[in-house]
């Protein structure tokens, strides 16, 4: 017979996924017990998230590192005003999401969608340190978020599904530098549309043509 007990029903307000050495690989968690960022052994964003109404699921990579993970929640405010949220997002190595799912729901609007970005080389760890280093120095506020701006060269969104508050259920493409370029819509009038634009965000061609 098997050794292995069995449970038809378990509370806990945090559960641990451990390897047989014990290195953490998943966590499970309440509103109370929210994970830390961590990366290179160490929280890399304190107070990250704490005050969030949110549980769900944690996942980390061999060297312990956050790589991804789902999150959800929801509040009413004493106005009986709904704030609801999921999200589902996939890290890049040693970085922030490159990939995430997400709802989110205020005051009776909603906004849901799948995302992509592109992410700096950098560890994601090296770049909050030097940002910490970079708000401790007595500079001008100009120049203190052009050095900040520039840490992160290499991080734009790059694709989007999604649909708006407004009705319009849309994709749209982006370059390097996050510049929309390609926006193809569906209104909430149900008219589509296709649009290219420059670096400067002009339309330069849509379908239907102007006048059509």
């Amino acid at each position: 017979m098997s050794d292995k007990k069995r449970y038809s029903e378990l509370n806990v307000e945090k559960l641990n996924i451990v390897d047989q050495d014990d290195n953490l690989k998943m966590t499970l968690f309440n509103q109370n017990n929210i994970p830390p960022a961590i990366m290179d052994g160490k929280d890399i964003l304190p107070g990250h998230r704490q005050e969030d109404p949110i549980s769900g699921i944690m996942f980390y990579n061999s060297e312990g590192d956050e790589c991804g993970g789902l999150i959800f929640g929801s509040e009413v405010d004493e106005e009986g005003n709904v704030e609801s949220g999921m999200s589902f997002t996939i890290d890049q190595y040693k970085q922030d999401q490159v990939v995430q799912m997400h709802y989110t729901e205020e005051k009776g609007q909603s906004h849901y969608g799948f995302e992509i970005f592109d992410r700096p080389s950098t560890p994601l760890s090296k770049i909050t340190e030097e940002m910490q280093e970079i708000e401790r120095e007595d500079l001008p506020e100009a120049e203190k978020a052009k050095a900040i701006n520039d840490l992160f060269q290499g991080a734009a969104p790059r694709a989007s599904m999604s649909k708006t508050p407004d009705g319009e259920v849309g994709v749209k493409l982006m370059d390097s530098k996050g510049n929309q370029r390609i926006r193809m819509v569906v209104g909430d009038d149900d008219v589509p549309r296709m649009e290219f634009l420059n670096e400067k965000g002009e339309v330069t061609y849509k379908l239907p043509p102007e006048g059509n």
